[in-house]
């Protein structure tokens, strides 16, 4: 499939969400609402059923996550430098500035486009990266942003929130849900496995429906060489660097290095603006970065589909 082809009907359904929103056919509830479906049933519907049922390696490629998150967690503090030399950031706003250099929208939107571009010999990587993703960057980034703070003496305090909130968070109870199921054996019923299946093909529409319609609510205004330093490292740098560390410093193997490259041309992730609320630093380049990255993110996926070799048929 060409990568045209694969990309367009993504596009063209965040836009329709954008529209519809932007011209008030949807209620800001409204909105809100399909937020909290998607995210919150269909696309944990789609995770559960895809790590029940999906092949799971004999052999675990610890060398692949290795390689993964070693490459995310170097782009972090390598925005966090660039932060500190460019824009005199405190130590609040460089967790965040470096956050918004790393962190990728790895589940609404690198489901589906990952999917389209190199099928489902994907599904299980993605699924690896998808299942700790969250967990270790916002850990590492709630670390930054304690380190010098009056509360740092409340860090594992911190931490065990957020591990709570990642075992409470019905994406991450349905990858854990779904492994399980998967590693005991068992079997879905078929009919419930058909009313998983039938709520799965809504999920991925619905969620990039949703996300566009949630778009409408941030807006391209102040600190836009920030956003826009933000964005060529979350688009360019992190893609760059995680091919060469999966292909020239750990040997993994060809479909999973395209995957984990593929992931990575990932816009930034909304989350980033959450944290940012929550340390309330950089939240205007925050908010822009994800705005810009969601249009630049286009050229970022071709652009190393294509030196990959991928979505090309």
């Amino acid at each position: 499939m060409h990568i045209f082809n694969a990309i367009f009907p993504v596009v063209a359904i965040a836009a329709l969400g954008y529209a519809v929103r932007y011209f008030k056919v949807l209620t800001a509830t409204d909105g809100e609402t399909m937020e909290r479906i998607a995210f919150n049933f269909l696309i944990p519907c789609l995770l559960f059923l895809g790590t029940a049922t999906t092949q799971l390696p004999a052999n675990m490629d610890w060398m692949f996550l290795l390689a993964f998150f070693l490459t995310v967690l170097l782009v972090y503090l390598l925005s966090m430098g660039i932060g500190s030399v460019m824009f005199g950031y405190s130590i609040r706003e460089l967790s965040v500035f470096g956050m918004g250099g790393a962190y990728s929208n790895v589940t609404v939107l690198g489901l589906p486009i990952t999917l389209e571009i190199l099928g489902t010999k994907a599904l299980v990587p993605m699924f690896i990266i998808i299942s700790v993703h969250n967990l270790l960057i916002f850990s590492f980034g709630t670390v930054v942003a304690e380190s010098k703070s009056a509360a740092g003496n409340n860090l594992p305090q911190h931490l065990l929130h957020i591990l709570q909130e990642m075992l409470l968070n019905p994406i991450s109870c349905s990858l854990i849900a779904g492994l399980v199921f998967n590693l005991l054996g068992f079997s879905l019923y078929p009919a419930l496995l058909a009313t998983l299946e039938m709520i799965s093909r809504a999920a991925i529409p619905g969620a990039i429906f949703a996300l566009g319609a949630a778009l409408t609510r941030y807006h391209v205004r102040g600190q836009i060489s920030a956003a826009i330093t933000m964005v060529g490292l979350k688009l360019l740098v992190l893609p760059a660097l995680m091919w060469l560390m999966m292909t020239q410093v750990f040997t993994v193997q060809e479909d999973w290095t395209q995957t984990a490259v593929v992931m990575s041309c990932m816009p930034a992730g909304i989350s980033v603006y959450v944290f940012s609320r929550r340390y309330q630093s950089c939240e205007a380049a925050a908010a822009a970065a994800i705005v810009i990255s969601s249009l630049a993110a286009i050229a970022s996926i071709t652009l190393f589909s294509w030196l990959l070799g991928v979505g090309l048929d």
